[in-house]
């Protein structure tokens, strides 16, 4: 068809257009702040903090008889074309049904291509969660290596990448136990899923940069007192006058403050910034109110960095055997969650986890307990939410022959990097030092008392406990724990086992409240909580026998009346929200744990309809 001159006219106008915008975008493209542009026109101007995901092209090597690392895996030259491609993140589990519960090596690599990272300024490698014991190689060096599956580790990798070329990263990761390391015991009562779970950024600052945000928030007579505190590097050769922006904002409600500063060559400088809100919105599991954190700091008016985090207003004290929450006393309905879901693992979709979340909410839960520190985008989850946690050290079943005062050295790492991740999160209100371990002994007195009191000096805003399955009076240590924290599984663990239904008020509920009643007694100061109760329950498997459904819904019910029926109990958590995989070498007739009031793939039971009813909730999915 014959173009007319209107035509010609329009498509003339388009192509202009056209290139217009191809010349905005390659022009914003080089701009300092993008975090996925390229490289800067000026070769010492500095860049805004700026974030890649390593998420594309990672392959994986399976390693049973572990020669990768004297056969050179990591080399430069090593063919390593193919391994397999797989997700990142991901648990290894997941791959292939063949390696569900593998405890043994694997290898990844990927590329790091020229225009991730800008050679000018530093750049810092952070692994959000590798599981367990990392190694790392760029380009054939070794940078580093990192023990713990928990919680981040990072390395400074500026002097290691090449310019204008790919950068080759190679990981081995290693998930077999050692008593040694953490949950430090023979026996682990989850699985350990192997790999890289969760994500891999590269983060790009200038060479001066802030290290970290702390936010604190105190209720002073209807105003809030934020308190943020922030750490300032500098690792160039030059001192640094610069100015530090703080800024709380709630929509168009912002609130800011500025403060001069002056950093040394090579030095670190830590400034404390107060703010006031007056008549703030309160974060709390019925208004779960978020505002925005953020520090900026300046040279010359020119932001060089910055960093931000979402935060709620709110304060948690005791006051006698009460936990009271923005000062008002609150009753914890709860529920202990393992992270994982089905076959997802514990890389779980974020629409999936909402609407769990959502029913969750709605069945009345107001707080989660997990026994290991779960992953930032769960955490946010949760303050969105308003969910209460208590989030612990992956200290658990730890005793015996094993004990000695060496834990420390993986205890305290663990919880400071905790403590550090976690401390802007609205959600989290305790720090648990540990679960079920022997810690009614003088070494496991002693490691509670350091551990508590390290939690303390890193964060006196939050409660610390521990948390022990037999008379807490033993356990000496909770005489500096903020509250008392105790698992109960009379009738079903402990004790005389319940076999019907007909049992659960004789072998379950009075036993339980007689205990109980006796551990308020020797506590007539502190809250107790019970973070623990709860039985077996088969979906499908019916009629009055211990493990059905009707019998698991039955003891729930009678254990809440039990706890709510002793004066001075501040609530209880259920173990648990839905069914979990077992580790394979835990129990012998089967590697799951069906506790849960769900399946591990989230279908309910009867117990969801009775926990509901206890939590004084209803079962729905909607938000």
């Amino acid at each position: 068809m014959k173009e007319n001159n209107r035509t010609k006219a329009d498509r003339s106008i388009y192509q202009m257009i056209l290139m217009a915008v191809f010349i905005s975008v390659f022009l914003c493209e080089c701009q300092p702040g993008d975090k996925n542009g390229g490289q800067p026109a000026v070769k010492d101007q500095l860049l805004v903090r700026r974030i890649k995901v390593l998420s594309d092209d990672w392959r994986f090597q399976l390693d049973i008889r572990d020669i990768g690392e004297k056969e050179g895996w990591f080399k430069d030259n090593f063919n390593r074309k193919n391994w397999t491609k797989v997700t990142v993140p991901q648990a290894w589990d997941c791959y292939e049904t063949a390696l569900w519960g593998y405890e043994g090596t694997g290898w990844y690599t990927t590329i790091i291509n020229p225009n991730d990272f800008n050679p000018e300024t530093r750049t810092e490698i952070i692994f959000n969660r590798v599981m367990y014991y990392s190694k790392v190689w760029l380009n054939g060096e070794f940078i580093g290596e990192n023990i713990g599956g928990y919680l981040p580790f990072s390395f400074d990798i500026t002097r290691y990448l090449k310019r204008g070329q790919e950068n080759k990263l190679v990981v081995r990761v290693d998930n077999k136990p050692r008593i040694e390391w953490l949950p430090a015991a023979k026996q682990i009562e989850w699985i350990q899923y192997g790999g890289i779970l969760q994500n891999v950024r590269l983060v790009g600052t200038s060479h001066t940069y802030i290290d970290d945000l702390t936010v604190r928030t105190d209720l002073i007579k209807g105003s809030a007192k934020i308190n943020c505190i922030v750490t300032i590097i500098n690792e160039s050769d030059v001192a640094s006058e610069m100015e530090l922006d703080i800024e709380i904002a709630r929509g168009n409600d912002i609130t800011k403050k500025t403060e001069k500063l002056q950093c040394k060559p090579n030095d670190s400088t830590k400034l404390s910034v107060d703010l006031v809100i007056d008549h703030p919105e309160l974060w709390s599991p019925d208004t779960p109110v978020l505002y925005t954190a953020t520090a900026r700091l300046k040279r010359n008016e020119t932001v060089i960095d910055d960093i931000t985090d979402r935060i709620g207003i709110r304060k948690v004290t005791t006051e006698g055997t009460s936990i009271l929450l923005n000062g008002k006393p609150i009753n914890l309905k709860g529920v202990n969650r393992y992270d994982e879901y089905s076959n997802f693992g514990i890389n779980v979709p974020e629409e999936i986890l909402r609407k769990e979340l959502a029913l969750m909410k709605s069945v009345g839960i107001n707080t989660i307990r997990v026994h290991y520190p779960q992953s930032s985008d769960l955490l946010s989850l949760y303050d969105e939410f308003g969910f209460l946690m208590l989030e612990e050290v992956p200290l658990n079943w730890w005793g015996g022959e094993n004990m000695n005062l060496d834990i420390l050295d993986q205890a305290k790492p663990a919880l400071r990097k905790m403590i550090t991740r976690d401390k802007n999160h609205p959600c989290v209100i305790i720090w648990s030092m540990a679960n079920e371990c022997q810690t009614d002994n003088e070494i496991g007195i002693s490691v509670m008392r350091e551990l508590m009191r390290l939690a303390k000096s890193l964060d006196p805003t939050r409660l610390v406990t521990f948390v022990v399955n037999s008379n807490p009076s033993r356990h000496l240590a909770f005489d500096e724990a903020d509250i008392v924290c105790v698992n109960m599984y009379n009738g079903s663990l402990s004790g005389k086992i319940c076999n019907h239904i007909s049992e659960i008020d004789s072998l379950g509920f009075k036993p339980l409240v007689k205990d109980l009643t006796l551990y308020r007694s020797y506590y007539s100061n502190k809250p107790i909580v019970i973070t623990e109760y709860g039985t077996k329950g088969i979906k499908n498997i019916h009629d009055d026998v211990s493990c059905s459904e009707e019998f698991q819904a039955a003891y729930i019910q009678k254990a809440w009346e039990g706890i709510n029926s002793v004066l001075g109990v501040s609530g209880g958590i259920l173990w648990c929200w839905a069914d979990y995989y077992h580790r394979k070498y835990l129990i012998t007739y089967n590697t799951y744990g069906p506790y849960g009031v769900v399946t591990v793939d989230r279908k309910p039971k009867k117990s969801l309809e009775a926990l509901a009813h206890m939590y004084s909730g209803s079962i729905s999915t909607k938000r």
